[in-house]
């Protein structure tokens, strides 16, 4: 394992994220829509398939609780997000549309997680009776360039640059959340690396003290060696 100086280093795209979240935004589409729509609860591992229906679709106001977002074709997964947030925005879209061959995605609860389900249509009235369209493009904007900084720290790196990456956000959700998350689960859902490589690496990471484990969950990290 070698270390370096992280004193210059860029945001990490957890953190990036979570300081350029526009909740302002999100914040209007829930005032407004949530009166709309109809309750719902989701908890860990539950799933929540986004329609691929265009009658039945709908969109998420996400009010409390930390899920993640996945391809439904492949299982891969996205994103990890946290509410306050909208989910559905890319699959509505779509199907509102009529977009062929379309992405279908659906998504996990880390934790417990409450909110409104909006039918699409509603959505789409209610965000042109009440000018909501710019604040959607601010969010889609945000996540657009969350993905950038995404892509840059896991496609095309190794299996432990992607593991420090994300032993990384993990250490960067609140305690209260970070409690509830298995880390190996965790990193084996977000990069398919072999349970056995991670196992291998966090145990190395252990022996050197960057990291404690207690049963399954990340309780202190250190500044982590760059390369292993």
């Amino acid at each position: 394992m070698s270390q370096s100086d992280d004193s210059s280093r860029s945001l990490h795209a957890f953190e990036f994220s979570q300081k350029t979240k526009p909740l302002k935004a999100i914040m209007a589409l829930h005032t407004i829509l949530a009166p709309f729509g109809s309750a719902f609860t989701l908890s860990p591992p539950a799933k929540m398939l986004l329609s691929n229906d265009r009658e039945t679709a709908f969109i998420v106001l996400v009010t409390t609780g930390c899920f993640s977002v996945s391809h439904a074709q492949v299982d891969l997964h996205m994103a990890t997000v946290f509410a306050p947030t909208v989910v559905g925005l890319i699959d509505g879209y779509s199907l509102y549309y009529d977009v062929q061959a379309r992405p279908q995605h659906y998504i996990r609860a880390e934790t417990e997680c409450t909110g409104w389900i909006i039918p699409l249509d509603t959505f789409v009235e209610k965000c042109d009776e009440f000018n909501l369209w710019h604040d959607i493009a601010r969010i889609l904007a945000q996540r657009v360039m969350v993905m950038s900084a995404r892509d840059s720290e896991m496609v095309g790196n190794d299996a432990y640059s992607k593991i420090r990456s994300l032993l990384i956000e993990l250490w960067l959700y609140p305690e209260d959340i970070r409690r509830q998350i298995k880390v190996s689960s965790f990193i084996q859902r977000r990069t398919r690396i072999s349970r056995s490589r991670i196992m291998d690496v966090l145990a190395e990471l252990k022996k050197g003290h960057y990291i404690e484990v207690q049963s399954g969950v990340l309780v202190y990290m250190d500044k982590l060696p760059t390369a292993f």
